[in-house]
């Protein structure tokens, strides 16, 4: 079952999460030869995405793979300043991956978060020169 967490974010700032995910046990879980997605909607319903979070598996320090559970999530200022002032919903998920990184069609997907994704609006403008 996947975890909820919930990410707020203001317009025109930057957003840099580090997720640590873990297996049943409490441990890292083992990203070796997953890759990761994950998106903001409207609504769950919505076909359309507001924004793709490009969430990023960082590498572990233990043997040759991915062992670390974390996952990196960065937006820039750029990129959150014209998203829409509201309460927005979410998804990460871990999948599997072939040769060359292209998902594997009857591999496993396992969701790994989900949440409310919340906007606030900017209060402080910038200054022009």
């Amino acid at each position: 079952m996947a975890t909820v967490y919930n990410f707020d974010a203001s317009q025109g700032s930057e957003l840099s999460v580090r997720l640590n995910v873990k297996d049943e046990s409490g441990g890292a879980l083992d990203l070796s030869g997953y890759q990761t997605r994950g998106v903001v909607k409207y609504r769950y319903s919505n076909t359309g995405i507001l924004i793709n979070l490009e969430p990023a598996v960082v590498a572990g320090t233990a043997g040759d793979g991915w062992i670390s559970g974390l996952i990196d999530i960065y937006l820039t200022g750029t990129q959150t300043e014209n998203l829409p002032i509201g309460q927005f919903v979410y998804d990460i998920e871990r999948y599997a991956t072939g040769a060359g990184g292209v998902p594997v069609t009857n591999g496993a997907v396992l969701k790994l978060l989900k949440g409310d994704f919340n906007v606030y609006p900017e209060v402080t403008q910038p200054i022009n020169s």
